[in-house]
C-alpha cells in the first residue's frame, strides 16, 4: 500500500524522532499539537493577504496570526517535507480557521481570489514619474495613467475647478495593484487617498490666512522638495507664507528644477535665468501648481507652519540640515559657511 504525501511527510518526521531518541508517540502528539497530524475542522471564514515578497515561514506566521493554523511551525513542516517550498503567490486568500496545516498549504497553493502587484510611488515624484514606475511594475501603461488624468474622467474636490493637471494631488505611497484595476480606477485611488491625508490635518490656520487646500498642497510640495530633514519642515513652511506675506519671491530652487523638467543636484546661471512661471527667483507668489506629491509630513508642515520670523534659509550642513535667518545679511553669512564646507 502506497503512503499519501501527508503519510510520507508523518513517517518522515517520525523516523527523524527516533533518530534523535525521542520516543515515536511523543513525536506523533507534538505533531498533532502543531497541526500537522491533525484534522481540519473548518470555522469562522477568514480573509488573508499575502504582500509580495513574503517568505514560507512569514506566511506561516500570517496564518497562525488569522486562526487558519494552530502553529507556523506545522505549516513550515509541511511546506518543506511536503513540496510547498516553491513559494505562496502574494493576493488575498479566502479561508477558514481551524485548518490542519497540510489543508492550508494545499488551498494557499491553488492560488489567491485576487492577485496583485505592489507599486510604490517616491514623495515628491512629479505625475511622469509616476507614470514611469507603472510602466516599469505593472501591467497599467503609463501613457493611459497621464491621459485618464487630463480627460476629467479622476474626480477632486481639491482641484481648481479651471484646471486638469494633478500634479501634487497623488498621493506618493505603497499601493497593491490588482488584476481589475485599471488607470482610471488607480489614479482616482491615489486622488483620494491624498484628501484622506489632508482631511487629517486641521488646516483651518492656514485656511484662516487665506490659502486654500489646494495651496496647501502646492506649499507642501515645496517643503517636500526642500527639507532634507524633518526638523526642517515647519521652519521651512513658515519661511514660505512669511515671504508671500510680504509679497517677496520665493526663490525656491526646487522649483527651478521643476520648470527645467529634469532632476539636477546643483543649477546654473542659465538655468536659474528660465523663462518660466515656476521660476519663483523671478515670479513672485506660487507656482501655478504643485511641484511633486507631497508626504504625510510635508502636508502637516505645509497645514501648521510653526511660528517665527524667518525670511531664508539654506543648507548649513552635509546631513541636508538648514540654518534659517531674518536678515539677508545673516543669510549670506550661513550661505558662506555652507560654502566653505567638503561635503
Amino acid at each position: 500500500m502506497s503512503l499519501t504525501r501527508r503519510g510520507k511527510a508523518v513517517a518522515t518526521l517520525v523516523v527523524l524522532f527516533l533518530l534523535l531518541g525521542i520516543p515515536a508517540a511523543v513525536g506523533v502528539v507534538y505533531l498533532n499539537s502543531i497541526g500537522v497530524t491533525s484534522s481540519s475542522s473548518p470555522g469562522e471564514p477568514v480573509e488573508v493577504e499575502i504582500p509580495e515578497g513574503t517568505t514560507m515561514t512569514e506566511v506561516g506566521e500570517i496564518l497562525e496570526a488569522e486562526g487558519v493554523i494552530k502553529s507556523a511551525q506545522g505549516f513550515r513542516f509541511v511546506s518543506f517535507l511536503g513540496g510547498g517550498d516553491e513559494g505562496i503567490q502574494a493576493g488575498t486568500y479566502e479561508l477558514s480557521t481551524g485548518l490542519s496545516a497540510r489543508d492550508a498549504l494545499d488551498r494557499m497553493l491553488e492560488g489567491p481570489e485576487v492577485r496583485f502587484i505592489t507599486v510604490t510611488f517616491p514623495e515628491g515624484a512629479w505625475l511622469p514619474e509616476f507614470a514611469e514606475r507603472l510602466d516599469e511594475d505593472t501591467s497599467i501603461r503609463g501613457r493611459d495613467f497621464l491621459r485618464v488624468l487630463e480627460s476629467g474622467e479622476v474626480k477632486s474636490s481639491i482641484l481648481p475647478k479651471d484646471s486638469n493637471n494633478f500634479e501634487g494631488l497623488l498621493f506618493p505611497s505603497t499601493y497593491q495593484v490588482v488584476e481589475e484595476d485599471t488607470a482610471q480606477t488607480l489614479a482616482q485611488r491615489l486622488v483620494d487617498e491624498t484628501e484622506k491625508q489632508l482631511a487629517k490635518v486641521d488646516t483651518s490656520r492656514v485656511e484662516a490666512m487665506g490659502y486654500s487646500k489646494y495651496e496647501i498642497l502646492n506649499v507642501a510640495s515645496m517643503i517636500q522638495a526642500e527639507a532634507g530633514v524633518s526638523r526642517d519642515r515647519g521652519k521651512i513652511a513658515r519661511v514660505i507664507y512669511n515671504r508671500l506675506d510680504e509679497n517677496i519671491a520665493l526663490g525656491i530652487d526646487a522649483t527651478v528644477i521643476y520648470a527645467l523638467g529634469e532632476r539636477k543636484n546643483s543649477l546654473t546661471s542659465s538655468d536659474l535665468e528660465i523663462d518660466s512661471p515656476f521660476n519663483t527667483r523671478k515670479v513672485a507668489g506660487l507656482p501655478p501648481t504643485p511641484i511633486g506629491a507631497p508626504g504625510a509630513e510635508a502636508i502637516e508642515a505645509a497645514a501648521k507652519p510653526v511660528e517665527g520670523p524667518w525670511l531664508y534659509y539654506v543648507l548649513s550642513d552635509c546631513d541636508g540640515k538648514h540654518a534659517f535667518s531674518v536678515d539677508y545679511e545673516d543669510f549670506l553669512a550661513d550661505k558662506a559657511d555652507y560654502q566653505n564646507l567638503t561635503c
